[in-house]
């Protein structure tokens, strides 16, 4: 660094409130602190200066950022309090200011890495194996991008694909961005971040690593870390205003209107965050006020500017619980380290930008298009789907297939012997007819209920979850579940739905089991600590007694049934009714035929001819049947057949009534004119 460069860069830190207090601390014990500091600071804003090489088209996360986190640092933290905070806690809210963000900013051999997974035949050193798998493996779950960017390399359309390929690896880069941080300070700061005799490298590497987790976790670290002779550190004091700081810059300095003017802006979602944050004019941020001012010019960017503010009132909350928790704690250690923070953003002065005339320049309201639940349900529950209220099993059963073949491909990773099995029960219990499916499949967690059990449309098959826990396992599979909104067919024939679940997570670990109580598809989901004691998921459904399509079948009509529903299982399923037990495997299938899968559509007509063609082709995959329709007249086919007419007279008009049967696309239908 030259010394000019130097000056500046020292003179802004030396303005630091926080670096005032810690000089101010630091005895001649401490003699090494200021310096450590100093270079600490120094190499984070020369790295972080290198983030726009691969994230221009996103909000810069540079040299200037890190110093305005340092700012909201101070801002958030009373004066008084900033006199009480230990040298340790200075030290590490200054350097973690600076480092948190250092992942952003990959090395340049990295990156070089990441790109060969798009050459024809990469040529992959041995130091870079891991890497490159890594982003190998986060490239094979976005299929769809995959998919997009094979296209237009075939029709020559090279600019596109790199744009993509750039998204791709700045996205790669936000995702994993905490954890290279965490790399980067152990390859480069290990055993360097010392306080007298304290190395607190690995703490700081926790506190950097933590603003991008789960705020609560903030807890489990030390709140009274010994750091010399009654001096103590509190690492959750430190994460969690580091955390604040960081979510709270957005405002326009961070993106100059000359650059936004003339960066090269490609893809939509950084067009909202550049406008997102050059909308925002000012703000005031205090232990007692959070107040942005910005004049939006298009609604998309109001809305994105208070769809943030959402999330900071909800750190805010997450903050508030942590800070109460902290403030409990260092009163009882005679500590004076309360801190107070706003529960909400005041956003009274985000408004739409007006004209000289001071009129609105649009009219803003969050208004989308929104769903009626309800009727949406019904209407794909209904004939437009589904149909069927047997297709109920049929769902259950697909689920239950999806997340056995998965777990068995993870149990083959892992070494491991494992056998899937699904069980079908259908039995009466105190008077309510009941029907069970028991499977020993990978199951369910808070987190797959919350973002896709219960969520309509959102199914966990094709999300990047699903393609991200694919690419670790190599499963070999495609799932059956398409619309993620098949367990919702379960109310065609049921209020009730009760299920007992626990997820697996890897060789002999799995979560804690759950129970699930959902009372109607309107319902709040009930849930409750489990009694699971393996992986799998077992769903009840109480059956509605005017919906039941197995009430009037007998036990042996029912396991029919089920065989219907499921011709040809990838391995054993078993069948239990009250009195009657069957299993059913792939070698089952050869039992059945294709005119025993009729269903309700298929109506006995004297005009229409059954035919049921054996399929023998096993040097092409194909065995088993296919049953054709003939419509005939006279033992000849035909296109139409007239079924009965006559003629009618109304009001002097002579009509003609006509009822009959004709070949459609793949069906023959019956029509009246």
């Amino acid at each position: 660094m030259n010394d000019d460069y130097k000056e500046e860069f020292l003179l802004r830190l030396k303005k630091s409130e926080l670096y005032k207090a810690l000089k101010k601390n630091c005895s001649d014990k401490d003699a090494n602190v200021i310096p450590l500091v100093e270079d600490c600071t120094s190499y984070a804003f020369q790295r972080t200066k290198t983030i726009v090489r691969h994230m221009g088209e996103f909000t810069l996360h540079d040299g200037d950022h890190l110093f305005r986190v340092l700012n909201l640092m101070e801002r958030l933290i009373p004066t008084e309090t900033i006199d009480e905070l230990t040298s340790p806690e200075l030290l590490l809210l200054i350097v973690g200011a600076f480092f948190h963000d250092i992942g952003m900013a990959p090395d340049e051999k990295e990156v070089l890495t990441w790109k060969k997974v798009w050459d024809i035949e990469p040529i992959i050193e041995e130091n870079e194996q891991y890497t490159f798998n890594d982003f190998k493996r986060f490239y094979n779950s976005r299929p769809e991008d995959e998919k997009r960017l094979k296209d237009l390399i075939s029709k020559g359309n090279i600019s596109q694909a790199d744009t993509i390929k750039s998204y791709l690896i700045t996205e790669y880069i936000r995702q994993t961005h905490a954890e290279r941080a965490r790399d980067i300070i152990e390859q480069d700061w290990s055993e360097k971040i010392i306080f007298r005799d304290t190395d607190l490298t690995v703490e700081l590497a926790q506190i950097c690593y933590s603003h991008n987790e789960d705020a609560l976790a903030l807890l489990d670290l030390d709140k009274n870390l010994l750091c010399g002779s009654g001096i103590y550190a509190c690492l959750p004091l430190v994460g969690v205003i580091l955390r604040l700081a960081d979510i709270l810059d957005f405002d326009g300095k961070r993106t100059p209107s000359v650059l936004f003017s003339h960066l090269y802006v490609r893809n939509p979602i950084s067009i909202n965050e550049w406008n997102k944050h050059r909308a925002i004019e000012a703000w005031d941020i205090s232990p007692d006020l959070i107040q942005f001012s910005a004049k939006c010019t298009h609604p998309v960017v109001e809305s994105s500017i208070h769809e943030f503010c959402s999330m900071i009132d909800h750190e805010l909350s997450l903050a508030n619980n942590i800070i109460s928790t902290l403030n409990e704690f260092h009163k009882a250690k005679d500590r004076n380290l309360q801190i107070k923070l706003p529960l909400k953003v005041n956003r009274e002065k985000i408004r739409t930008k007006t004209d000289i005339k001071n009129r609105p320049i649009y009219i803003y309201k969050d208004t989308k298009f929104n769903l009626s639940k309800t009727q949406v349900i019904e209407l794909l529950m209904g004939t437009k789907l589904y149909g069927n209220p047997e297709v109920a099993l049929r769902e259950l059963l697909q689920n239950s297939i999806d997340a056995c073949l998965l777990r068995k491909a993870q149990e083959e990773k892992w070494g491991n012997l494992y056998e899937p099995k699904i069980l079908v029960k259908y039995y009466t219990e105190n008077e309510e007819d009941i029907l069970e499916v028991i499977d020993n499949g990978t199951g369910m967690d808070e987190y797959i209920v919350d973002n896709y059990y219960s969520k309509i449309g959102s199914s966990f098959y094709k999300s990047k979850d699903f393609y991200n826990l694919k690419a670790e396992s190599n499963a070999d599979f495609s799932p059956t579940s398409r619309f993620g909104i098949g367990i919702l067919s379960s109310f065609m024939i049921s209020d009730v739905l009760i299920v007992d679940t626990k997820r697996v997570y890897g060789p002999h670990k799995s979560s804690d089991p759950l129970n699930i109580t959902v009372e109607g598809q309107e319902s709040i989901f009930w849930i409750k600590s489990g009694t699971r004691e393996t992986p799998g998921t077992s769903t009840r459904l109480i059956l509605r007694k005017s919906d039941n399509p197995w009430e009037r079948m007998t036990e042996n009509e029912f396991i029919r049934n089920v065989e219907n529903v499921i011709p040809n299982p990838p391995f054993e399923i078993s069948i239990e009714t009250q009195s009657h037990k069957k299993k059913r495997d792939e070698n089952s299938f050869k039992e059945i035929t294709s005119y025993s899968l009729k269903d309700y559509t298929w109506k006995e007509n004297e005009n229409i001819k059954f035919i049921e063609i054996p399929i023998d082709r096993k040097d092409i995959g194909l065995v088993g049947s296919a049953t054709v329709a003939i419509l005939e007249s006279k033992n000849r086919p035909v296109e139409r057949i007239e079924l009965n007419s006559r003629d009618i007279e109304i009001e002097g008009e002579s009509y003609t009534l006509e009822r009959e049967l004709r070949i459609d696309v793949n069906s023959i239908k019956e029509s009246s004119n």
